[in-house]
């Protein structure tokens, strides 16, 4: 039977879809997932993501490799869970130097 024409339905719990959003952030951004923050809402039958995380050093400025980021990772989500992103709002709450920790 094609799981398409079977009764039912799949729903994926905020939860799962914050663990994605917090685990790609932290990706994007070059740190350790346990870091990332993620809390996401519904917007009209989309996702909406509040995320907090630190950065790694780089070469490039903060600002510039956190807007990128915000945008990867709401490409990314979209990719992942097949859900539709409205909206990906990004804190940087710290700066990680892996030379000597977190500043």
């Amino acid at each position: 039977m094609d799981a398409m024409q079977l009764p039912g339905r799949v729903m994926i719990a905020a939860r799962a879809y914050e663990r994605v959003a917090a685990t790609v952030i932290a990706d994007e951004l070059g740190v350790a997932a346990r870091g990332a923050r993620a809390v996401v809402r519904d917007a009209d039958g989309a996702i909406a993501a509040d995320l907090t995380c630190g950065i790694g050093l780089g070469e490039a400025p903060i600002a510039q490799r956190a807007a990128r980021a915000r945008t990867r990772t709401a490409e990314r989500l979209a990719e992942i869970t097949g859900a539709r992103v409205a909206d990906v709002r990004l804190r940087v709450s710290h700066v990680v130097d892996e030379r000597g920790g977190a500043s």
